[in-house]
């Protein structure tokens, strides 16, 4: 059964893909000369070499798209985060305040989580690094272990993935110029990584006993009382969210809004 943390997952990837898809088809008839501006389009676009335009605007969005994909395993990282039926060790893992960044939370799960394609976790780095290239504008180095591990598993790589060369793509990341099929292979990988941690895992949400025990943990249950404890239900739904969102990382709304709903269940383990 899917985790409402997947869904969330897939709905967030599934947006940028179907949008590169279509930029690619609409960058193609740019290529073949096929697509002119039109008069009512107040911009300023005037194309001397369409191939070349094309192609630097194709890599323009495959690396602008990294960091949306990126941020979608981040938040399932947030969303494991917040589910209380998780052993200590996975929990300790995934929480953003680990100070290893999301490459180090990929390469600590590898030794937690079961049955794990060899090549996922160095693909999953490869994601992070990639994206942090993009964002911080500079050179940002692949570790070679995991670059051997890749390179071993070249002939697995090709056969699962339509063909690519691992090799090719490595070469890609070192200059920068990250292909169509660089990224939906970066990104098939990465939707088969998180499906693997949800039915391995089998996360499930905070209910109002596990919230009562996460606030005790936290020493809030006083700071809890004084947010359900306000006048009115729209000031206490803004509260209780601004709350709830600042001390659990990543819930995702519908959640707190079935928490909202169970608030005063809470304060009777108080």
């Amino acid at each position: 059964m899917e985790s409402s943390g997947l869904k969330q997952f897939l709905k967030a990837v599934g947006n940028p893909v179907f949008s590169i898809n279509t930029i690619c088809v609409g960058l193609d008839g740019v290529c073949r000369g096929l697509v002119t501006k039109p008069d009512d389009l107040t911009i300023s676009w005037d194309v001397k070499k369409p191939k070349v335009t094309a192609i630097i605007s194709r890599n323009f969005v495959l690396r602008a798209s990294l960091v949306f994909v990126e941020e979608a395993l981040v938040e399932y990282f947030g969303y494991l985060n917040s589910c209380s039926n998780l052993p200590d060790k996975i929990q300790s893992a995934v929480k953003p305040e680990n100070g290893k960044g999301a490459a180090g939370t990929v390469k600590q799960l590898a030794e937690l989580v079961t049955d794990i394609p060899a090549y996922w976790t160095p693909m999953e780095v490869l994601l992070v690094r990639w994206r942090n290239k993009v964002v911080h504008n500079k050179a940002t180095p692949f570790e070679g272990d995991l670059e051997d591990i890749l390179l071993e598993n070249s002939l697995i790589i090709t056969e699962a993935h339509a063909g690519i060369d691992i090799s090719q793509t490595l070469k890609n990341y070192k200059t920068d110029k990250i292909t169509l099929k660089d990224f939906s292979t970066l990104i098939a990988v990465t939707i088969k990584y998180v499906r693997h941690l949800d039915a391995t895992l089998n996360p499930e949400l905070l209910t109002s006993e596990d919230l009562f025990v996460q606030l005790q943990h936290k020493g809030l249950l006083k700071t809890y009382r004084q947010v359900v404890g306000v006048n009115g239900e729209d000031v206490q739904w803004r509260k209780f969210k601004g709350f709830m969102e600042s001390n659990f990382y990543k819930l995702p709304v519908n959640h707190i809004e079935h928490l909202f709903k169970k608030r005063f269940e809470v304060l009777k383990h108080i």
